[in-house]
């Protein structure tokens, strides 16, 4: 049952995304079962902005505050941005409801969650780095 029910998903997985039906600047009608689907996938990137939200004000790092913020800037507007899609592929508007919005929206998740990334894992500890080495020179300093 469970096996079908992937099987099933996957086959329709292929035809939303096949290069015929994303490029068309006229898709056809969303199905129930997407617009349920991307609505789940949307409210769960704002939740997961607000799950960031939340880390932010309890963190007491300020560096990693400032990550934790555009993590929520991230995915409190893609979730929006999300839903407006959604807005627009349920009413049928024939150029806004283009697939081909669907793989923009993962791409500039991507890209923007790489910035974040690399302010995480290289720009923080450098800052550390600096922060410490000032602090080492500032004690000899009256």
């Amino acid at each position: 049952m469970v096996w079908f029910l992937i099987n099933n998903m996957m086959g329709y997985l292929k035809y939303f995304f096949s290069p015929g039906h994303i490029f068309s600047l006229r898709p056809p009608a969303m199905s129930n079962r997407a617009l349920i689907i991307l609505a789940v996938a949307f409210a769960l990137l704002i939740l997961i902005g607000i799950l960031f939200k939340l880390i932010s004000l309890k963190t007491k790092d300020g560096l990693k505050v400032k990550a934790w913020r555009k993590m929520f800037y991230l995915f409190l507007s893609m979730g929006i941005v999300g839903f407006i899609y959604l807005f627009f592929a349920w009413q049928g508007v024939a150029v806004l409801s283009s697939r081909l919005l669907l793989l923009i929206i993962v791409l500039v998740i991507v890209v923007w969650l790489a910035f974040i990334l690399h302010y995480l894992l290289f720009v923080i500890p450098k800052l550390r780095k600096d922060i410490e080495e000032k602090r080492k020179y500032q004690k000899y300093i009256p």
